[in-house]
């Protein structure tokens, strides 16, 4: 019927509920909170109407963005000026630019020098998401005993041996979709 790559799992941005939906789905509803959420990365360079932004994409707010709403994500990084609380399911970056005026909430802050939060800071863990038997990575093996007694005194320090290379976690890099600012004709 549909094989495992044609699925991803994400993270409600309402509720951090756990859920399986198609790799090419734009929108769902979220079996935990029954909330409609959107799935896409968003980068916003102007205002945005409203009082909630909320996607278990990434969120990145551009320069010239002033922004008055609550924001939740999976990742934000902020570049522009928000006035409101901004949480993340794993990092907020507040760039050298950036101004947040409100609470942040994440399981990493990151702000770079030059950079303004002016509220609470919030460090929440982040439950790992749960991975089908086939993705589970390999388990690590060491091997620290020799085999006898003469072979400790005469070798030197054993050395562990592992059977996968170390983990290495690479920067945040979002896919992202412009939000341009509506302008009304009077």
């Amino acid at each position: 019927m549909s094989d495992g790559s044609s699925n991803r799992i994400v993270r409600c941005c309402h509720c951090r509920g756990m859920m399986r939906v198609a790799a090419r789905a734009l929108s769902v509803f979220c079996p935990h909170c029954q909330k409609r959420v959107t799935l896409e990365s968003l980068r916003i360079v102007g205002a945005h109407p409203g009082k909630t932004l909320a996607t278990c994409g990434d969120i990145l707010i551009e320069q010239t963005s002033q922004l008055n709403i609550e924001i939740s994500a999976n990742n934000v990084i902020v570049s522009g000026r928000v006035r409101g609380s901004v949480s993340a399911n794993e990092s907020i970056e507040v760039t050298p630019t950036g101004q947040v005026f409100g609470d942040v909430k994440a399981a990493t802050i990151v702000v770079q020098e030059g950079g303004v939060i002016q509220g609470k800071c919030q460090i929440t863990p982040l439950a790992p998401i749960q991975q089908s038997e086939s993705e589970t990575p390999p388990e690590i093996e060491v091997n620290l005993e020799p085999s006898s007694r003469e072979d400790r005194l005469d070798s030197p320090e054993p050395k562990p041996s592992f059977s996968a290379p170390p983990r290495v976690k690479q920067p945040f890099r979002p896919q992202l979709e412009v939000i341009r600012p509506i302008e009304l004709d009077d």
